[in-house]
């Protein structure tokens, strides 16, 4: 009954398989070839099926009546044995084994083979996975290590100590070759976590202190200057960078602006001490002048009361005729000293009025300095500062007296395509000419700003919709008549815009949206095109 429920389960067949590397005299390997050919045909380990493979394997029938012939029965018993010794985690369910062996008890013994059959093949694949597991860890201790070494390091250059530490933990996690010292490095670097933790939490109170009491000075600053016309836009630009979250690009920006307003200050300033000088040396000039007319004039007088009591003492005609004639030389003297007196103290009058006027011009003049820093350098049109400048200004102008106040959003068409056939200095030379022809035609209340790369805003104060698009449709036409020249080449630059209307307490980044919005819209329906912006909603509709 066994046999036939083998042959049709396809074992009839007798699948060939090698035995040549078999020791067919050595019973324990033939049983453990036997267990093996059981589950890879999947044959259900019964005893009588055991045999029949068992036979199989040898080539002959066994003979059970045989003293000292090999049997199924020596054969798994000394499987129990090889197993006991190679697979020692094995040893309980092999100790079964053995017991329902001895016993005859081929019913248990079928299930407890199925068992080990399946733990060992458990624990081959577990071996597989282990031998990749420590395949990964390996990659995976090696990046830790090149992470700290190359990324925690350097970025902790300014800490000489916590610096040296990440190296060493660095080199402990790739010299880890068990588990206790990967422990220990792993340990290591929890501390050094809490370490770099408790340094960025002192470094960010340490920024904001700082912001703090360089805040206060440049408020302090302010204060103390009678008239800061010439320091008020560096001072407005400090302020502003650090009542924001601080940011590398703004501040390099910053530093930018400043040095070169504070060069060109420092050339108007020297010639601002100059004139400064001038006027103080004309001013003693003149007191120099005046101190020497007033002694004169005393000279003169105490020779003409000389003259006086002389007249009085004496009756000689020829006395008093030599009396008048020394009165009249002094008298000829002390009006040539008055004259002379006079012509200078003019002369040194006009030299103070030119000085003066000079020093009003360098005042001027570094006022006017300390502006730029709200102008894009490029196009010399304002930038994001003086755009919040103007805005602020005029919107609250608008709201005070009713006045409708626009915005035009404007972006070069095919810039891109402009910068990579010609280069990125006839596109920056484009961008200088559009912002020329905007100065030349818009109105003197009028301003324009750059927003970033190729585009920009323009602010039309006191202007309604209808009066806006003209005013931007007027300036695309003198764009096209008025053409951009690269190299004696004509060039034509357009420019699709987008105008808003902006409603009363609107803020400035919903009116920019809407013209933005506006400007997309002019683009996608064709480009070199003038769109409005759709209206802000009424409270009521809302």
């Amino acid at each position: 009954m066994h046999c036939m429920e083998i042959a049709r389960s396809g074992w009839g067949a007798k699948v060939a398989e090698p035995t040549d590397k078999i020791n067919l005299n050595n019973p324990t390997e033939v049983a453990r070839e036997t267990l093996r050919r059981l589950a890879m045909r999947r044959i259900a380990p019964t005893p009588d099926n055991y045999h029949t493979l068992y036979d199989e394997i040898v080539g002959k029938p066994t003979v059970p009546d045989k003293p000292n012939a090999p049997s199924a029965e020596t054969a798994l018993a000394g499987l129990v044995m090889d197993l006991n010794l190679q697979y020692p985690e094995l040893a309980d369910p092999l100790n079964a084994l053995d017991q329902s062996i001895s016993k005859s008890d081929w019913t248990l013994t079928r299930k407890q083979l199925g068992q080990i059959t399946r733990q060992l093949k458990k624990l081959t694949e577990d071996s597989n996975e282990a031998g990749t597991q420590s395949e990964d860890v390996a990659l995976l201790r090696d990046l830790l290590a090149k992470t700290l070494e190359y990324g925690v390091v350097t970025q902790l250059a300014h800490d000489p100590k916590l610096s040296e530490k990440a190296r060493q933990i660095a080199v402990a996690v790739q010299e880890a070759s068990n588990s206790t010292k990967l422990r220990s490095a792993a340990s290591g670097l929890k501390n050094l976590w809490v370490s770099i933790e408790m340094q960025t939490s002192d470094t960010h109170d340490q920024k904001e202190t700082l912001k703090r009491i360089l805040l206060l000075l440049v408020e302090n600053i302010g204060e103390l200057l009678d008239d800061d016309t010439w320091l008020r836009g560096q001072l407005n630009m400090v302020q502003d960078i650090l009542a924001n979250p601080l940011q590398i690009k703004s501040l390099q920006e910053a530093e930018m602006r400043l040095k070169e307003v504070i060069f060109k200050q420092s050339m108007v300033k020297h010639g601002l001490r100059e004139a400064t000088a001038t006027l103080k040396a004309t001013m003693r000039t003149f007191i120099s002048r005046m101190s020497e007319a007033v002694a004169v004039n005393d000279e003169y007088q105490e020779k003409l009361a000389s003259h006086i009591e002389q007249i009085s003492n004496t009756e000689d005609v020829l006395e008093l005729n030599r009396i008048l004639e020394n009165l009249i030389d002094e008298t000829r003297i002390a009006q040539a000293h008055s004259h002379r007196a006079h012509d200078q103290l003019i002369h040194e009058r006009d030299t103070a009025l030119q000085a003066e006027n000079r020093i009003r011009e360098l005042e001027t003049e570094l006022a006017q300095m300390s502006t730029l820093v709200r102008e894009d350098p490029l196009t010399h049109s304002l930038n994001r500062r003086g755009l919040d400048d103007e805005f602020a200004r005029e919107a609250s102008r608008a709201d005070r007296y009713k006045h409708p106040f626009c915005i035009a959003v404007l972006d070069i068409d095919n810039f891109k395509a402009l910068n990579d056939a010609r280069g990125h200095r006839t596109g920056d030379e484009a961008l200088i000419h559009l912002v020329k022809i905007a100065k030349e035609e818009l109105r003197l209340t009028d301003h324009i700003a750059r927003l970033g790369g190729e585009e920009f805003l323009i602010i039309l104060p006191n202007t309604p919709i209808d009066g806006a698009v003209k005013i931007i449709t007027r300036l695309q036409r003198s764009l096209t008549k008025k053409y951009f020249l690269d190299n004696n080449e004509k060039v034509l630059i357009t420019f699709s815009a987008g105008v808003a209307l902006r409603s009363e307490g609107e803020p400035q980044e919903a009116t920019i949206a809407r013209a933005d919005a506006a400007m997309y819209q002019a683009k996608q329906t064709g480009k070199n095109r003038v769109c409005t912006a759709q209206d802000v909603p009424n409270e009521s509709n809302r």
